[in-house]
């Protein structure tokens, strides 16, 4: 098979490995370890880790493919929802398994144990795996982004405050359901059945200054 006809077939993969190959080409393993070799030197490929190729420049095509299961979320999926004015230039994945970030491609792997929320996103007639505009909310209060940010977030009008608050639950995490009741109450007159689990007073802006107003109900010093 001429390279270009192999190409071609390669095309449709988010991401492919020898295997993908030797059932394309009928050719031993070591002739396809030197032709993959040779077409990652002509930089014609992009060798993404070790036995992972592309043919994709578009990082959001296979980010999400290189660790299974994991999903595209944080600052990531704000941006591709449309729900920050920051202008990320990594990507970050989360995964149920701890991995090295690839620095060459700005890729950050996070690992949570909270795997749920997230979807399958036709992205560039690729399928992707992405954060919903409520499960990337719900991470980045997990993974401490600024809470300014998180208060932009909240303003857009594609989240579903119900499927919000349940994720918050499902956490179980009692700092993540105060934050999150106290913004929504501020923000939408509605804290959605969240409140407050215990007397313990805690920073509402994690990043913030250790001081402030006591909010009782919610068990928040008010910092922000």
């Amino acid at each position: 098979m001429k390279t270009i006809h192999l190409l071609k077939k390669l095309e449709r993969f988010t991401l492919f490995t020898e295997n993908d190959v030797a059932k394309i080409v009928n050719k031993s393993p070591k002739y396809i370890r030197t032709l993959l070799s040779r077409l990652n030197k002509e930089k014609i490929i992009k060798r993404i880790e070790k036995g992972k190729y592309t043919l994709h420049d578009d990082v959001l095509i296979f980010a999400s493919h290189i660790v299974t299961p994991s999903y595209i979320s944080l600052w990531t999926a704000l941006r591709y929802y449309n729900m920050t004015q920051q202008q990320p230039t990594s990507f970050f994945i989360l995964s149920n398994v701890k991995r090295k970030n690839i620095n060459s491609l700005n890729i950050n792997f996070l690992s949570t144990k909270h795997m749920f929320g997230y979807k399958k996103e036709r992205y560039s007639d690729f399928d992707i795996f992405m954060a919903s505009p409520e499960k990337a909310i719900i991470d980045s209060l997990l993974f401490k982004l600024p809470i300014e940010d998180i208060k932009i977030a909240l303003e857009k009008e594609n989240i579903d405050f119900e499927k919000l608050s349940e994720y918050a639950k499902k956490t179980k995490n009692k700092s993540l359901m105060k934050r999150l009741g106290y913004l929504l109450e501020k923000k939408k007159k509605n804290s959605y059945d969240l409140k407050a689990l215990d007397n313990n007073y805690i920073l509402l802006n994690y990043l913030g200054e250790k001081k402030g107003k006591k909010d009782k109900k919610w068990k928040l010093i008010i910092n922000d």
